[in-house]
């Protein structure tokens, strides 16, 4: 009993492990995901995005560094020659005094002084000093920085604006790669049907069936088909490249192109796509952040009436040569205080201005929202309409292959003339084209979906 119950486990364990190999492998990313993924670590706008958005960073460093102090070393050596003086009349205000006093004691013990003459510039004078500035209360500063953080949001909105805007492209890029390969590869299948044709009337012409314009006729729907063909190429060709200069890489790179077989699927439920659109399109967000910023900036130039203060110390060494010691060195603080009472109304004017910039930034936003909303509508609409193409298409194609395959069983029998045959082998191959075109539209208008509602998240 023990037994067949160790056995029972061991073969459910391996039956579960069997059910998560094989549903990685139904999950397994596809070519397409690992393309997004190589996009949007090379592609070169978007690193320029990037760049954009470290250098805010780098500038909100700057801003941040004003709330701490300041330290510089000053130094200054002059050399003077002539100049104004300063005239010191000591002799004519002591010389009367020391004869006065010289005749009083009977005895030459005071000297006869001249007057004094000093030179204003000193001939060499240097003075060296280490500065300390820090800012006590500045209003600029503070909303500055607060400025600087809200653009610093701004430029990552931005960038994941950008990516958004990137994955879209890249996907409907690959869809279009893939549906020119389509194109081509059915295009293909369709001349093998071309040669058969012309090898059958050229045989039937030796064999004096048919006339031989049957054969000319049956070349010229070859070359015709030919030239279609080298548009096709083309149309791959250039497909390939963008879809290569998107990820960065040589636009001859190969391209690995699986077409999906199960097409996503859409509740077309509305309202619920312009809640997802409302709540993450970057646009709205940018908006949002202007908007603080504006606030901000109003803020700044209300607070303009309000003083500046500042702490400044000093610490060094002067004098007419470089020497240190007690007499040479100083040392000096300050509290500055700047208050500006009047400037001519511009700080009036310029909250004015930031207040009309928040009215218009509103009025904006409002724009804004209701174009996301039509840009769902729309891209609903489109989703609509290419699921009805696909379903249309693939009727066609059906009806036009049993159409054929009649037509070209009779052919063979003699029963149907080259016309019929060539009239219903375009007919297939334009019904297939259209299928082809049609799938890809769908998902290529499944991406721009996915990218209108915000769905798409990286």
């Amino acid at each position: 009993m023990k037994e067949k119950l160790v056995v029972m486990v061991v073969m459910m364990v391996m039956m579960v492990m069997m059910l998560v190999v094989s549903v990685g492998d139904g999950w397994a990313q596809s070519p397409l995901d690992d393309y997004v993924r190589i996009g949007l670590e090379n592609n070169l706008a978007l690193k320029q995005k990037e760049i954009g958005y470290k250098k805010s960073l780098e500038a909100l460093k700057e801003a941040r560094g004003l709330f701490f102090p300041n330290l510089s070393i000053n130094a200054r050596f002059s050399v003077s020659e002539g100049g104004r003086t300063i005239d010191l009349p000591i002799g004519d205000l002591l010389n009367p005094v020391y004869s006065t006093l010289n005749q009083i004691i009977r005895e030459n013990k005071f000297p006869t002084i001249d007057n004094l003459s000093f030179m204003f510039l000193r001939p060499e004078e240097q003075e060296t000093k280490i500065r300390m500035v820090q800012q006590v209360f500045n209003s600029d500063v503070y909303y500055n920085s607060q400025i600087k953080k809200e653009l610093t949001v701004s430029e990552q909105v931005t960038v994941d604006q950008y990516r958004q805007e990137l994955v879209a492209e890249i996907r409907k890029a690959y869809y279009q790669t893939a549906m020119a390969d389509g194109i081509v590869n059915m295009l293909n299948e369709t001349r093998k049907l071309l040669e058969e044709n012309v090898r059958v009337n050229q045989k039937l012409v030796d064999n004096g069936k048919i006339t031989i314009d049957n054969l000319y006729r049956a070349q010229t729907e070859m070359s015709k088909f030919d030239q279609k063909m080298q548009v096709a190429v083309k149309n791959k060709e250039i497909a390939s490249a963008y879809f290569n200069f998107l990820l960065n890489r040589s636009l001859t790179e190969p391209i690995v192109l699986l077409a999906p077989e199960i097409l996503p699927l859409i509740t077309l439920d509305t309202d619920v796509y312009k809640e997802s659109a409302m709540t993450n399109r970057e646009e709205l967000k940018k908006l949002d952040v202007y908007d603080h910023i504006t606030g901000l900036q109003v803020k700044m130039n209300q607070s303009g009436a309000l003083p500046n203060l500042m702490i400044v110390a000093d610490y060094g060494i002067q004098g007419e040569k470089y020497k240190i010691n007690k007499d040479a060195d100083f040392a000096q603080a300050s509290a500055l205080l700047t208050w500006d009472l009047f400037a001519g109304f511009q700080n009036r004017a310029r909250i004015r201005q930031a207040k009309l910039q928040k009215e218009m930034l509103s009025r904006q936003t409002e724009e804004v929202s209701k174009q996301i909303e039509l840009q769902v509508i729309n891209a609903l609409n489109e989703i609509k309409t290419a699921q009805a193409g696909i379903e249309s298409a693939t009727s066609q194609v059906k009806t036009a292959r049993e159409g054929f395959r009649l037509v070209k069983r009779r052919y063979e029998e003699g029963q149907a003339n080259l016309i019929e045959f060539i009239d219903a082998r375009t007919t297939l191959t334009q019904a297939e084209e259209n299928l082809i075109i049609s799938k890809f539209t769908y998902l290529s208008d499944y991406a721009e979906f996915e990218k209108v509602c915000a769905i798409n998240k990286i």
